[in-house]
């Protein structure tokens, strides 16, 4: 038994080193389409998926031979998911191994921080204070820090953001705080303190399809030293289970049913009851007045 598993780990080992090859010679390849695409105008968001979608038939066969599926239906389902995960892998895989890539990403976020500083104008802080005196609360504070940050008032941004995390009654809940971490985040890299920026990247991040802080994660964390094996990896996925109707029904419980049909009976009678009752009422009320007329 012992030779039998030593063989069948050394074929494991191989397979993955040979998938890994692939995934390095598949990003290699996308980043000098994009190079190409670099001389000859300049980069958009399209780049990257036109780049994935002109090198993907070189990968396709490698791609479908890593799947062991004997079923075809489910063959090709792993396989369109094995393609998108590496669509969305190699977007910010590539950041840390393609420089033209990156540095298109980094001009262009540091582009829109300017136009927004371009655009920002000091008379409006006199607004945002007196929104912040007549009402002291997170959202308050929140849009003052977004100017003070366009007006490149760092240190007043981040005051105001803590404030607003502070005054905020849902502060453990991230997702009514994802604004206000993205935007704290953002100070932290202005002033260089990129490791910050990365924990609460991570902090926020919403899983794969959260494209803008994978993006803005990788970048802060390739500043700061960090390397493609610093990403987080991905929550494995299971396919979604869908049960039968028989299955989606909940059966009442049997007491609950019994319970219900009694108080139903005892309602009936009691209206019954109390008909009866008005019925007589009613024939001896006619009766009195019968004999008064008489």
């Amino acid at each position: 038994m012992k030779p039998n598993i030593i063989v069948l780990l050394a074929f494991l080992t191989v397979y993955s080193a040979y998938g890994q090859a692939y995934k390095s010679a598949f990003r290699a390849d996308i980043c000098q389409c994009l190079e190409t695409e670099s001389l000859k105008r300049n980069l958009t968001p399209n780049a990257y998926k036109n780049c994935y979608k002109e090198t993907l038939p070189k990968y396709a066969n490698q791609i479908d031979a890593a799947i062991v599926e004997d079923d075809l239906n489910k063959r090709y389902y792993l396989g369109q998911l094995a393609r998108k995960d590496l669509i969305l892998a190699f977007q910010y895989e590539l950041i840390y191994t393609c420089k033209v890539y990156f540095d298109y990403l980094d001009r262009n976020r540091t582009s829109k921080i300017l136009i927004a500083r371009e655009q920002a104008k000091e008379s409006d802080l006199e607004a945002k204070n007196q929104m912040v005196a007549m009402s002291p609360n997170a959202y308050a504070y929140f849009h003052r820090a977004e100017l003070h940050f366009n007006l490149a008032n760092l240190k007043e941004a981040e005051a105001d953001i803590n404030k607003s995390l502070e005054v905020n009654p849902n502060a453990s809940n991230i997702k009514s705080t994802r604004h206000e971490l993205m935007l704290l985040a953002l100070v932290y890299e202005e002033q260089k303190q990129f490791a910050k920026a990365v924990a609460l990247y991570d902090k926020i991040y919403m899983g794969d399809l959260d494209s803008q802080i994978a993006e803005l994660r990788a970048l802060a964390n390739k500043k700061a030293g960090g390397s493609m094996s610093s990403i987080p990896k991905p929550v494995n996925k299971t396919e979604p289970v869908i049960k039968n109707k028989t299955e989606r029904r909940r059966p009442k419980p049997k007491s609950t049913t019994t319970k219900t049909t009694e108080i139903i009976t005892e309602r009936r009678t009691k209206t019954r009851q109390e008909a009866k009752q008005t019925k007589s009422k009613s024939d001896s009320s006619s009766l009195k007045k019968l004999f008064k007329l008489e």
